[in-house]
């Protein structure tokens, strides 16, 4: 048993090592795709990513709570629901991801990746943003949504 997790830790700093010579890459997750998707305050987040070859059977047997983790990491939001997390997508959702300005008016605000993104996309009722090869979403974003606020009768 000592050897198999020994074999386990040197396969890990392996990985671990490569993994520092591509941006895209977080340990042996190499992220090729973020979709954010904006409805009132809540964002549902796609990520489409690879796991290194090695790591995948482990993965598989050990289960996917570290998976999670470097999604998590990855992403940067913190309090995060998962909907779906397999061994090439994971899908997330923030429940407080858009500041709230009332009257159905939301502020998605500049925001900060783990790693570079090749392919980045922020979807909102109104507009869609597209970037390439980024760590930021620099600016943040405006958008309307169903207001929140109870009907007045």
């Amino acid at each position: 048993m000592r050897k198999v997790l020994l074999c386990l830790v040197m396969l890990l700093l392996l990985v671990g090592g490569a993994a520092a010579a591509e941006t895209n890459r977080y340990s042996y997750l190499s992220v090729d795709r973020v979709a954010i998707n904006l409805s009132g305050t809540e964002a549902t987040i796609t990520v489409d990513y690879r796991i290194d070859p090695g790591i995948r059977p482990l993965v598989a047997i050990f289960g996917r709570g570290d998976l999670y983790q470097k999604v998590r990491r990855v992403i940067g939001f913190e309090d995060t629901r998962i909907v779906e997390l397999s061994l090439d997508r994971a899908v997330l959702v923030v429940d407080k991801a858009s500041m709230d300005y009332g009257e159905g008016s939301y502020w998605f605000p500049a925001h900060t990746f783990g790693v570079v993104v090749p392919s980045f996309t922020v979807s909102s009722p109104q507009d869609t943003r597209q970037f390439t090869q980024t760590d930021t979403f620099p600016r943040g974003m405006g958008y309307f949504g169903p207001s929140t606020a109870p009907a007045s009768t």
